[in-house]
């Protein structure tokens, strides 16, 4: 969600007419996230956000959409698609795809906001959408699987920035770890959010209002789903037990964790935050965006929750979050 691709005015007024959006009236640019180009719309039929994507497939979005659909009809609070006058769910536009969904309502939390209480109903929602996806019968792999994350240390091991090259060695020992520690046993899969971060989450009060920004979902292992919302939602500095435990009662609540799972957590924790800290080095890091067209965010903050895993150690870990 950054701006990438900069469109002209003909472009805001073709995406109007396509999806029947009506008159545009203002068209604001969101310079945040790691892949994207999005804008807010404000038109005669009310308020859009508009993804345009020059990385995502034709396969990929439709994916997306149905999986959006499947949720919408098991009454799972997402955002919703608009289509285009010929039902497609997007346009093919300046080298890229446009995609458009009606503006969601509600706010997003920011760190110091956040309590147990929603981190309970955070874990319920999420348990409940697994729940749901169970009968969705798409199918799209993990474009991150550990394969791609290696092959990108391996270039960042090149850098010629002394600290990028020295993490990228140190968090290939963490990855090696991290999937050491998820081998062996068959785990429950199906499709997952696999970014679920604070800022991909809308709150009506003190209750989840809906999910958003599922273009990262894919079919993978539930429990990989948990770890990247617990890494992202439950540290402060530390992995803050209150929340964390929280966290898992509601999951637990909506979706009980299977042995297999609870063995496999600190794995998938290890690795999703090598993954993060990983694409922040490339997406953020080393990125030659402006400030006015990048909301940048700091790799250092994920390196910190590998480096604390680590120091914890599965049974630590385990310990801290309440299993």
């Amino acid at each position: 969600m950054a701006v990438y691709t900069v469109l002209d005015s003909g472009a805001f007024a073709r995406i109007a007419e396509a999806f029947g959006l009506g008159e545009v009236h203002t068209v604001d640019a969101i310079p945040e996230g790691s892949i994207n180009t999005n804008h807010r719309f404000l038109t005669s039929q009310g308020r859009f956000f508009v993804r345009h994507t020059t990385v995502r497939s034709a396969e990929d979005l439709r994916f997306e959409a149905a999986l959006l659909s499947h949720l919408a009809e098991s009454q799972f609070p997402g955002p919703a698609p608009v289509l285009t006058a010929q039902g497609a769910p997007f346009l093919e536009l300046q080298g890229g795809r446009v995609s458009v969904f009606r503006w969601l309502v509600g706010e997003e939390l920011k760190r110091p906001q956040l309590t147990a209480e929603h981190l309970e109903r955070l874990g319920q929602e999420l348990g409940k959408m697994h729940r749901l996806t169970q009968s969705f019968g798409g199918h799209r792999d993990n474009p991150y699987s550990a394969a791609q994350v290696q092959q990108w240390l391996t270039g960042l091991r090149r850098n010629p920035d002394v600290e990028v090259a020295q993490v990228a060695g140190e968090l290939e020992g963490y990855l090696a770890r991290a999937e050491q520690e998820r081998a062996g046993g068959l785990e429950p899969r199906g499709v997952i959010h696999a970014d679920l971060f604070m800022d991909n989450v809308k709150w009506l009060g003190d209750r989840v209002g809906a999910f958003f920004d599922f273009e990262m979902a894919c079919r993978d292992v539930y429990a990989l789903d948990v770890a990247i919302t617990l890494n992202a939602w439950g540290f402060e500095g530390q992995y803050v037990p209150a929340l964390c435990q929280a966290f898992f009662r509601g999951y637990q609540d909506a979706r009980p964790l299977s042995p297999v799972e609870r063995e496999h957590l600190f794995g998938h924790a290890l690795f999703g935050a090598v993954r993060y800290t990983a694409s922040r080095i490339r997406d953020f890091h080393l990125s030659p965006l402006p400030a006015e067209q990048l909301t940048r965010k700091s790799f250092r903050t994920y390196l910190a929750r590998a480096r604390e895993l680590v120091a914890l150690g599965p049974a630590g870990f385990l310990q801290r979050m309440g299993l």
